[in-house]
């Protein structure tokens, strides 16, 4: 009875949607190594791209036991619109012991989940993905995982160390949340109508319980007892709601969640509703009317791709500009390029060099003080200085010319795009950094 108790409580929290199924291009990508098991995604890359790809991540749903990354949800509806898709695998809690001695309990799930967005940010230009606009997408306890995600952004307390760690941010730029569990030790008084509180239930093995007198019930029962080992579990149980990490910096959230839902009690996706509006954030939140735990309508899903395309094909705030100075070149036009440098109180510093028709130096400069976006076109006048020299300096024979402009385009913390314009001619440059600033995180 215990086992198929257990497998009653998985299938729950499963999605019951059809998927497409449409084939990854990428398979297998293994994002990280945990124990001497490769954690691996598939990678669904649009047909054809011209410029760098926005990126969604869907992560599966199953209890946080169960469930896979194939087939991922919107693979072709998105590729179709010039979105990219990721679906990962993370470790499950029905999987003790297959990761070597490293746990599968919280907080592994969402150390795996911020280690698969940091490496495919560091690997963007690898596959044609735009680093700087990565969404998330998630359904039940998926849904839990991108809520968690996208509120949490860098804080050291969950990021973990999996995979590709330094100088990566695991933020993202969207989130679409399906009925994902947030305060789980309410599950029961919010109204969830299987059993949350047992010792065996995915919520319980979630924080690591194992003994039939434990569980999320007995955790509840003892909300102020001192005792070990309840202030541990306690602690854990804030640390995966995604309302504990709310605040200002959050991105825009859809919440879509069943009136009717047994599983996933509508008020758990209520409270997360509430305090993002609380912390003025961007969040919508769909009701299905009379839905159960997914079953949505073709219309409800099409919402959620239209969201999706419309927050990671806008122009994004480029997080930490001053990570973007450097040099930048075009790999196709040798003896020319830009050394960017971005100061303190927001000014950005632009310098080109390159030849001149008649095969004489032009070194240009200019200066602006800006807020820069990505997808965003951004003009800096230009001065030309001639008479310059190494020894024997002499500022008088320095000389300064209005020259024209340059329009700059940021697509990603990697790839730029730069249109000259002025006294000697226009030209357009597609920019490729020369190597990133160390010690500097671009997102």
């Amino acid at each position: 009875m215990k086992i198929l108790r257990c497998l009653v409580l998985v299938t729950c929290l499963w999605p019951v949607w059809l998927h497409a199924q449409t084939q990854p291009t990428h398979a297998a990508l293994t994002y990280a190594t945990v124990g001497g098991r490769a954690l691996q995604l598939d990678l669904y890359r649009p047909a054809s791209l011209a410029t760098p790809a926005p990126l969604v991540v869907w992560v599966h749903g199953g209890g946080w036991s169960a469930g896979s990354r194939f087939p991922a949800q919107s693979a072709a509806e998105l590729n179709a619109r010039g979105i990219a898709v990721a679906s990962i695998s993370y470790r499950l809690t029905s999987q003790a012991g297959q990761f070597g001695d490293q746990q599968v309990s919280f907080p592994a799930q969402i150390h795996d989940v911020k280690a698969a967005v940091r490496w495919l940010r560091a690997n963007a230009t690898s596959y044609g993905l735009h680093a700087g606009r990565i969404g998330a997408w998630g359904s039940s306890a998926g849904g839990h995982l991108v809520a968690l995600l996208g509120t949490s952004g860098d804080v050291g307390l969950i990021e973990g160390a999996v995979g590709v760690a330094d100088g990566y941010s695991s933020r993202v730029q969207a989130v679409v949340d399906y009925y994902g569990p947030t305060d789980i030790v309410q599950m029961v008084p919010d109204g969830g109508g299987i059993a949350h509180d047992a010792f065996n239930s995915p919520e319980s093995m979630l924080l690591g319980f194992t003994a039939a007198d434990e569980g999320i019930g007995v955790l509840r029962a003892q909300a102020g007892s001192s005792a070990n080992p309840y202030p541990l579990y306690r602690e854990l149980a804030r640390q995966l709601n995604p309302v504990t990490w709310v605040d200002a910096a959050d991105p825009p959230f859809l919440i879509v969640h069943g009136t009717a839902d047994p599983t996933v009690p509508i008020r758990q996706s209520r409270r997360l509703r509430d305090a993002l509006q609380a912390a003025g954030r961007s969040v919508q939140m769909v009701e299905v009317a009379g839905a159960g735990h997914g079953g949505f309508p073709a219309e409800v899903q099409r919402q959620a791709q239209d969201f999706l395309v419309a927050q990671l094909t806008a122009a994004v705030p480029i997080g930490n500009p001053a990570a973007l100075s450097g040099s930048w070149y075009d790999p196709n036009k040798d003896g020319q390029g830009f050394t960017l440098q971005w100061q303190p109180d927001g000014r950005l510093l632009v310098y080109f060099y390159g030849y001149r028709d008649d095969r004489s130096n032009l070194n240009l400069v200019g200066v602006v003080a800006t807020t820069p976006r990505y997808g965003e076109t951004l003009r800096v006048d230009l001065l030309r200085f001639s008479g310059g020299r190494y020894s024997d300096y002499d500022p008088a024979l320095v000389q300064r010319a209005a020259w024209g402009r340059v329009d700059l385009t940021f697509t990603d913390c990697d790839h730029a795009s730069a249109r000259l314009e002025g006294s000697d001619g226009v030209q357009t440059l597609a920019l490729v950094r020369v190597a990133r600033v160390g010690g500097l995180r671009c997102d």
